[in-house]
């Protein structure tokens, strides 16, 4: 099993010290179950390691992988950062409390309003992405309301992170940033700078996502501080920030466990390589920033939902049938993500089957895990999904207009209900309705 689960004295699989069976009762199926100790545990590894290693540092934790009003006020009381990506993302930590000058604002292409709530509300850190959304800050930072509007220039380093196409971002050919080729970056920084409304405090990049080695960050480091001290040997430039972004890798399944660098070691060993090169360049060691976001939540979320029904076909496969699917869990169609699951009212003693874990969805690829073994399922059974933590909840749908599951964080036995499900009642309540008589 992933995470602190246990399994107590009525064979019932336990997150937080709660029952999944009473779970399922209580909030119904499917339902996204956070342990919020271990969320906890995460952010306070990654502070705890930086400030054993580290003189200067903020984590921000990155909220398009689980974002929702509770999470903003878990990440604000452990003192965290937060990385938004859109005006949507942004609005949410605002109206949930998050204090305004710890958000990093993202996105390759901020729209008109995005901007402009940006720039009235305020922001710790804006990320600029392009040449355009540069043109158009130099001219909108003067109405920014809370002084020079402070700045940090995404750039793509070259280095390819080795992980899924779909999630790496640090490439040349990336749509983010401002490449380092042919003085690209070097431009743009030097046009941000001239502007007496901008603070340019640094670099940022991000590779990609769930990248397995320390070596694709460890290239990164010596790429990004190499291009910062050119920019002060050849500008007088110093720039005083360096955002490496996120992407460190989880086991998403217990074969996986030794896989993965730790918290603590990707953190020891990036800190180690800033030392290392600033003490090369003679360059100040810069105020360091990092992004997680799987590495925070994956582990302490999990799917539960109810078995429906069960379909053999003798001698080719049996197919076992949940709530949900595809809507909940884009990520095995997607990207060929592959999970573990267990029977939550039943996870140990009884022989096993191999079967294929299915959602309900008129699609073909609704396959969640296309093999795994599991005592003999049957209609009402709980299952289990481990490891759905980032990137579930934030990509889920209404496809085939399916409600999306609630939410519930699990603590000390104890359990709340963060995100309500949605209802049938939901789907239609953006539908405009004709007046009557109207055509």
């Amino acid at each position: 099993m992933l995470g602190r689960k246990s399994v107590n004295a009525l064979n019932h699989l336990e997150i937080g010290r709660c029952d999944v069976v009473d779970l399922a009762k209580q909030f119904g199926t499917p339902l996204y179950v956070f342990d919020e100790e271990e969320i906890v545990e995460a952010m306070r590894e990654y502070r705890e390691a930086f400030a054993q290693h580290y003189p200067s540092f903020h984590v921000a934790y990155a909220g398009k992988a689980f974002l929702c009003g509770a999470m903003c006020r878990l990440v604000a009381q452990e003192g965290l950062w937060l990385d938004v990506v859109s005006g949507g993302e942004y609005f949410v930590a605002l109206g949930s409390g998050f204090p305004w000058n710890r958000l990093i604002f993202h996105g390759n292409n901020k729209t008109d309003e995005e901007r402009a709530l940006a720039l009235r509300e305020g922001v710790g850190r804006w990320v600029v992405d392009g040449f355009e959304e540069l043109e158009c800050l130099l001219e909108e930072s003067k109405r920014y309301v809370h002084g020079k509007l402070p700045v940090l220039l995404r750039v793509t380093p070259g280095v390819d992170p080795h992980t899924h196409a779909h999630i790496t971002t640090g490439k040349v050919e990336s749509k983010f940033g401002f490449p380092l080729v042919e003085g690209i970056a070097e431009k743009a920084f030097l046009l941000a700078a001239s502007s007496p409304h901008l603070d340019v405090r640094g670099v940022h990049c991000h590779i990609g996502s769930q990248i397995r080695t320390l070596e694709p960050f460890l290239k990164t480091v010596d790429i990004l501080l190499e291009f910062m001290d050119a920019l002060r040997k050849n500008h007088g430039l110093v720039l005083e920030e360096l955002d490496l972004g996120g992407g460190l890798g989880v086991p998403y399944l217990d074969e996986e466990k030794g896989d993965f660098p730790s918290i603590r070691s990707y953190v020891e060993a990036l800190t180690g390589k800033v030392r290392e090169k600033c003490l090369s360049l003679s360059y100040p060691l810069p105020v360091l920033f990092i992004e997680p976001g799987r590495s925070i939540v994956n582990t302490a979320g999990s799917t539960v939902y109810r078995v429906g029904f069960v379909k053999e076909i003798p001698g080719v496969k049996k197919y076992v049938a949940v709530d949900g699917g595809m809507t909940d869990n884009p990520r095995p169609v997607l990207y060929g993500a592959r999970y573990q699951a267990l029977l939550g009212n039943r996870v140990e003693g009884e022989e096993k089957e191999t079967v294929a874990i299915v959602g309900k969805c008129c699609e073909s690829g609704d396959v969640l895990i296309p093999e795994i073994e599991l005592p003999k399922a049957q209609r009402g059974d709980i299952l289990v999904v481990e490891g759905t933590g980032a990137y579930n909840y934030s990509m889920a749908s209404n496809y085939n207009l399916i409600p999306r599951p609630g939410v519930v964080f699990v603590r000390d036995g104890m359990a709340r209900l963060v995100v309500r499900p949605e209802s049938l009642s939901d789907l239609l309540r953006r539908d405009v309705i004709p007046e009557e008589g109207a055509g």
